[in-house]
């Protein structure tokens, strides 16, 4: 349910922080209104053209008439730094304009107490089912979450193989549902926020610092982080990022694309998902995929749905070569790989979904990782004896989805030989709880 706060949002749809910011704000419920600072002729009319000229920009006007400036060294990395140390001073000083965002508009920011049984990073379906467990079975438990509860699911617009909803639900609506469930049995939710660094203490705890300056000392740890999209690499893309170009696709961008012509670049269920989400709302949709075919990389259902849709084109062997446009995306050049040919696609939008890397860049060294970079947890930490990454160090082994640090497990996408499914999440999210109940009793 939408806040009932008059709150502004000014910027430049090309500003790097405006779409994160608007993603953030609309995910979390937050009503706003949005001005474009150069298309908006409100602004010239009132005069503010020279003011709004020496702001740093983006701008939240918050309901009591305050202004929360841009901060001076902003940029919004599709790779967010680690779970548990964010090295890079330009990053964290927009996370900690964020996480002020966030607190001044009125979400929950700061954690109730100074110990937890239990600290979950990442609010999607992993995290938010290990909380419910944990809570109703009296773990004291708090989420930290960057963005909003849901995580990447969130933003899918219909699941349609999830156990118990023959008709299929939103990722918002089972969001929605998991945070509610989790609040109710106690669990802490804190949005908005990250983790600055951890800092080892006596007797196996750990002290936690935030990006809005709250600490806590923590008896064990759950990383949920998930995944995000890997960026699309080709001339213009970056350059059009929020005016025309997205990674991932939510049903606001839909609506948000009614009567217009769309591509999306994916071969997996989310992309399937996101391109019939598109075709309702859109007049053509192009879906472009790498490789030969669909068969191995997408469920059945969606491809048999995709195949329905008149309005929906799928290009296989196909890559984005280039984009372009004055201002906003207006045309792709497409590479048809089998017969080596060039095309030009006009679109109005291009909503990439082409696989997901894990979210760990800064637990180098400190937890074990994959050659991809996904967290590598239980029996998989006894091989590869000639690895430099950290080792299992106990007499015991290592529980199932326990890290290489004991105490510290991990679930859901993030993990080693996860299966990239919500159903998966949420039971590895349900069966970390049991774990971490062994490790609290000396297990």
């Amino acid at each position: 349910m939408a806040r009932s706060r008059a709150v502004y949002v000014l910027g430049r749809p090309t500003t790097r922080a405006v779409p994160e910011l608007r993603s953030f704000l609309d995910r979390n419920g937050v009503s706003y209104t949005w001005i474009d600072v150069d298309g908006d002729a409100l602004v010239g009319l009132l005069g503010a053209r020279e003011r709004i000229d020496t702001l740093r920009l983006p701008v939240v006007l918050c309901a009591d008439g305050t202004a929360i400036e841009g901060p001076e060294a902003y940029h919004e990395p599709l790779a967010a730094p680690p779970p548990h140390i964010a090295a890079d001073v330009a990053y964290l000083t927009g996370a900690r304009w964020r996480a002020e965002v966030a607190e001044r508009l009125g979400l929950s920011t700061r954690p109730a107490h100074d110990v937890y049984d239990l600290f979950v990073l990442g609010g999607g379906p992993a995290g938010l089912t290990a909380a419910v467990y944990a809570a109703s079975e009296g773990l004291r438990t708090v989420v930290v979450e960057r963005h909003a509860a849901g995580g990447q699911a969130g933003t899918s617009g219909r699941i349609e193989n999830y156990l118990g909803f023959p008709e299929g639900v939103s990722g918002a609506e089972l969001a929605d549902a998991a945070h509610r469930q989790a609040l109710r049995f106690g669990a802490e939710i804190l949005v908005g926020v990250e983790v600055v660094r951890g800092e080892p203490q006596a007797g196996g705890a750990a002290r936690i610092d935030l990006t809005n300056g709250s600490t806590v000392e923590i008896r064990t740890g759950l990383i949920a982080t998930g995944v995000h999209y890997r960026r699309l690499q080709a001339p213009g893309v970056d350059e059009l990022l929020g005016v025309g170009v997205h990674y991932g696709a939510s049903p606001n961008d839909a609506v948000a694309h009614t009567g217009l012509d769309v591509a999306v670049v994916g071969a997996a269920n989310s992309a399937g998902q996101a391109a019939l989400q598109l075709a309702e709302h859109a007049r053509s949709v192009t879906l472009l995929v790498r490789g030969d075919s669909l068969e191995r990389s997408m469920s059945r259902y969606l491809r048999t749905r995709i195949e329905e849709r008149a309005n929906v084109d799928v290009r296989l062997a196909t890559e984005v070569e280039s984009a372009s446009g004055g201002g906003r995306l207006e045309e792709l050049v497409l590479r048809e790989r089998r017969r080596a040919e060039r095309s030009t696609l006009r679109v109005d939008g291009l909503f990439v979904l082409i696989g997901g890397e894990p979210l760990t860049g800064g637990v180098e060294g400190w937890l074990r990782r994959d050659d991809r970079g996904f967290l590598v947890t239980g029996a998989d930490l006894l091989g590869d004896s000639a690895s430099a990454e950290p080792r299992w160090e106990l007499e015991r082994p290592p529980m199932l989805l326990e890290s290489s640090e004991p105490g510290v497990f991990v679930a859901g996408d993030v993990r080693h030989g996860s299966v990239k499914r919500v159903a998966s999440a949420v039971g590895e999210g349900a069966m970390a709880v049991q774990l971490v109940h062994r490790h609290l009793a000396g297990g």
